[in-house]
């Protein structure tokens, strides 16, 4: 239950309890304990509640939203109450009237900004519907930014998803294979990836490259991985070409020793 509820609550258990209080003394009581009070109280609450609940199933039952007097007295006939003995009972000669409660400061509620004016209801659409929402929330806002097309920030953002995806592919390949440290007493400062030699180690550096793409790095792949699924005579001659490719190159042709002239 919210405050504003809790506050509701208490004024009007207060003012019942105090209505409570007014019949007692009328009854020729001039002190009340507070147990009974809080009881006589409950009793009176309980007593309209269910009033009020028989009410609205009357007026349900008979197809309405609101109820009427008949409900009230339908509801009253229900419980047991004399209906006839009310107004007598109404314009009764000691009867005390309590008096009004100060009205309570009102609570400034901040005003919601509005941008524009309310739409009123077409004459099709009746007044007990809702009222539309706020102009604002007609208004068109991207909830997401445009897409940057400037040259360098994209080639900027492009080096920094590389440099991470190296970072991360490192890591991953340090925790996961073999390790080399620098400090043979403690192997867990600064791992470093174990080198993996390689034949003919001198082909990266000898061989002329300019630049590799990533798609002649995929081509390269893809032929490996058919080279691994052909027969052992293709090859073969496969092989034997290769061995032709790097005899163009001339620093790895063999070497030529100069003619001996004759004296």
């Amino acid at each position: 239950m919210s405050t504003t509820e809790s506050t509701v609550v208490n004024t009007r258990r207060k003012a019942l309890s105090s209505a409570v209080c007014c019949m007692c003394f009328e009854a020729g009581f001039s002190s009340i304990d507070k147990a009974a009070l809080e009881t006589l109280t409950e009793m009176m609450q309980s007593l309209l509640t269910e009033i009020a609940r028989s009410s609205r199933g009357f007026c349900e039952l008979s197809g309405r939203v609101q109820p009427l007097v008949g409900d009230v007295v339908m509801a009253l006939v229900e419980l047991g109450i004399d209906v006839e003995a009310i107004p007598p009972y109404a314009k009764r000669s000691n009867r005390l009237t309590l008096p009004l409660s100060p009205n309570p400061q009102k609570t400034t509620t901040t005003k919601i900004l509005q941008a524009g004016e309310k739409r009123a209801h077409p004459s099709y659409i009746p007044e007990h519907y809702p009222q539309f929402p706020d102009p604002h929330a007609y208004i068109r806002t991207p909830t997401h930014k445009q897409p940057v097309t400037e040259y360098e920030a994209i080639r900027e953002k492009a080096a920094s998803q590389k440099r991470d995806v190296e970072r991360a592919l490192t890591r991953f390949v340090a925790k996961t294979g073999a390790t080399q440290s620098l400090f043979p007493d403690d192997t867990t400062l600064f791992p470093l990836i174990a080198c993996k030699p390689a034949p003919n180690s001198y082909l990266n550096a000898l061989l002329p490259k300019d630049q590799i793409f990533e798609e002649e790095e995929e081509k390269t792949e893809t032929k490996t991985k058919e080279d691994q699924q052909q027969p052992a005579d293709q090859t073969n001659q496969k092989a034997d070409n290769s061995d032709i490719d790097i005899m163009d190159n001339p620093y790895l042709r063999p070497v030529k020793m100069p003619r001996k002239r004759k004296r």
